[in-house]
C-alpha cells in the first residue's frame, strides 16, 4: 500500500494510471455538463485563436477589435447581446444554432439542428397586414385564398385596407369545448 499526503493532488499521485484516466474522464464529463452557451462561445473563440497561433492582442488586431473585447468575449460572452456574439463568431468556423431536443423521459436527449426550412411558412413570412408583427403563436395561421367575412364588411366596402394574405382564426378555448357549465345549464332552463 502506498503512503499518500493529504489533499487532492496527493490523492492523484497515489492513483494508478488507469484510475487517473478514469478520474480525468469523470472530471471531463462533469465540466461538459456544467458548460453554458456563454462558456462554449468563449471556448470557440479560444480554439480559433489557438488554431491561428495568436496571442489575444494579436488576435484582436487581426479581428479589428479591442484586446479587452476579445478577453471579455472569451470569459463572459453571456454579458453581450446576441448579435454581438454572432458577429464575434463570424469567420471562426463556429456558429450559434437552435437545436430541437428529442422528447425522451429521464434519458439524455439527442439534439438536432433546426434548419430554417424546418419552420412553417406561416412562421417565417406571415405578418399582420402592416408587417409590424407576427400573428399570435397560440392561433393556427393560414394562407388566405378568399378573405375572411369580417374583411369584406369592415374594410373592403369602405376602402380601408389591402386584402389580407394571412388569417389566424380564433379557436374555441378548452373551457368552451368541454360543454356548457352547470351555471349555463341553469340559466338556459330558466329562460
Amino acid at each position: 500500500m502506498l503512503w499518500c499526503d493529504a489533499g487532492r493532488m496527493a490523492e492523484r499521485r497515489c492513483m494508478t494510471p488507469e484510475q487517473r484516466a478514469e478520474q480525468d474522464l469523470a472530471d471531463h464529463a462533469a465540466a461538459a455538463r456544467e458548460l453554458t452557451v456563454a462558456g462554449a462561445v468563449g471556448l470557440a473563440l479560444r480554439d480559433h485563436r489557438r488554431r491561428l497561433g495568436l496571442s489575444q492582442r494579436a488576435y484582436a488586431a487581426v479581428r479589428h477589435r479591442a484586446p479587452s473585447l476579445i478577453a471579455r468575449l472569451e470569459t463572459a460572452a453571456g454579458r453581450f447581446r446576441l448579435d454581438d456574439v454572432v458577429e464575434a463568431l463570424a469567420g471562426t468556423g463556429f456558429a450559434l444554432a437552435v437545436v430541437r431536443l428529442a422528447e425522451t423521459e429521464g434519458a439524455v436527449s439527442s439534439a438536432t439542428i433546426v434548419d430554417p426550412m424546418d419552420w412553417p411558412l406561416t412562421e417565417l413570412i406571415a405578418r399582420v397586414r402592416d408587417g409590424s408583427r407576427r400573428f399570435p403563436a397560440h392561433h393556427e395561421t393560414r394562407s388566405v385564398i378568399n378573405p375572411p367575412a369580417w374583411w369584406w364588411h369592415r374594410e373592403f366596402f369602405v376602402g380601408k385596407g389591402p386584402e389580407p394574405r394571412w388569417y389566424a382564426p380564433r379557436t374555441a378555448s378548452p373551457q368552451s369545448t368541454s360543454g356548457p357549465s352547470p351555471d349555463q345549464d341553469a340559466r338556459d332552463e330558466a329562460a
